[in-house]
């Protein structure tokens, strides 16, 4: 075959347009957090598509040895809970996207496809076999329908006769992200932080989980959001933002899902510390939140500072700290005399003392609403 080492500087270009193409094709991938698909799958696939491009050039069949890390690879499908049809999916429609790459250069399409048959031939079946076994040593089907009935709950669906015998009477509706890792954890860390998760999780049968982007949504029986989430910490050994809704009926589950994610985007925009929140939390917050007038009013109190990113940067941590200085100093690593000053200057910019109570709730509100907008316009 002519030029196929062509091929191979796009390798990383492959695996990833090869992933974002089953992200789009295969439901069940679109349940995994986003670190997972980026990272893991986008390697997995890097791999296996350099196994083909070497067995091709070289003209010969992949080897047993060879086969032992994509073989590996389709039993953690199973134990991240893709179901097998999803797996085995990935396989053709990976070598799609390599053929239509491989189309715009100089390469005998030919021999391509006749080879990419045989490779498809030895890898499918071998992964298929070891993603049952892996599957036989795990509850999968009590997992999957835990999957399904969550899923189906949180779209408005009602649960079967049979499921509906398994389930709570009124839930709390979790969401929360993955916390953020080191940037030396390695491709992995995200990948086993929510494997962790899930297998914490399919020891507690009352409760239902599905993951989406970078975290969860889970389904736990009232009042059992604080407990859930003290064992999500522990499990990943960090502290999680998250965000809890109460649904009084399975009805009420989609729009406290809703009401959760909004709460918990709220959180994370205003830069609020890893913990649980509920509406109740952030009420004054989410009302600023809101679009309108008033939000925009707020937002302009703080037009004097633009030109000062550090004295926004100090308002924000002085009110974050209960309006305590020697916490915020410590906070934003600055002197308590270089605080004072900085709070003088955002008096004599604004017209407004955050350190008297009537100045500081104006100040917090308008600090509120111009993160919001801020965040609002990335």
């Amino acid at each position: 075959m002519n030029n196929v080492d062509a091929l191979l500087p796009r390798i990383d270009e492959i695996a990833t347009a090869m992933i974002a193409r089953c992200a789009v094709e295969i439901p069940a991938y679109r349940l995994l957090p986003a670190s997972v698909l980026e990272g893991d799958l986008v390697a997995n696939a890097k791999g296996v598509f350099e196994l083909f491009l070497t067995t091709v050039a070289e003209g010969r069949p992949p080897t047993e040895q060879e086969l032992a890390p994509p073989i590996a690879w389709g039993a953690e499908r199973a134990r991240d809970g893709l179901p097998l049809e999803a797996v085995l999916q990935t396989y053709p429609t990976g070598a799609g996207v390599a053929w239509a790459m491989a189309a715009e250069g100089d390469v005998d399409l030919e021999v391509l496809g006749t080879r990419m048959i045989g490779f498809l031939g030895a890898v499918i079946p071998r992964v298929a076999a070891a993603y049952l076994r892996e599957r036989d040593d795990l509850d999968w089907e009590q997992r999957e329908d835990r999957q399904n009935l969550a899923a189906g709950l949180l779209a408005g669906r009602p649960a079967r006769r049979a499921a509906s015998r398994k389930l709570a009477d009124s839930y709390d509706v979790v969401v929360f992200h993955l916390p953020a890792l080191p940037a030396d954890s390695g491709p992995r860390a995200a990948t086993n932080l929510f494997r962790q998760i899930r297998s914490d999780m399919d020891s507690q049968p009352d409760v239902l989980v599905t993951f989406k982007d970078d975290g969860g949504i889970v389904l736990v029986p009232t009042g059992g959001a604080d407990r859930l989430m003290s064992r999500i910490d522990a499990v990943t050994g960090h502290r999680c933002v998250a965000a809890a809704a109460t649904a009084a009926t399975h009805a009420d589950i989609p729009a406290a899902h809703n009401e959760a994610a909004e709460v918990l985007a709220l959180a994370e925009n205003l830069s609020r510390p890893p913990g649980l929140y509920r509406l109740a939390d952030l009420a004054i917050e989410y009302q600023i939140a809101q679009p309108g007038p008033a939000r925009e009013l707020l937002a302009r109190v703080l037009a004097p500072l633009a030109g000062h990113p550090h004295l926004i940067d100090t308002l924000r941590g002085f009110v974050l700290s209960g309006y305590h200085r020697g916490d915020a100093a410590a906070a934003l690593n600055i002197h308590r005399n270089t605080l004072t000053y900085r709070l003088g200057r955002i008096q004599i910019l604004t017209g407004h003392d955050a350190t008297q109570p009537a100045d500081a709730r104006h100040l917090a509100a308008a600090i509120t609403a111009y993160d919001i907008i801020r965040h609002a316009s990335r």
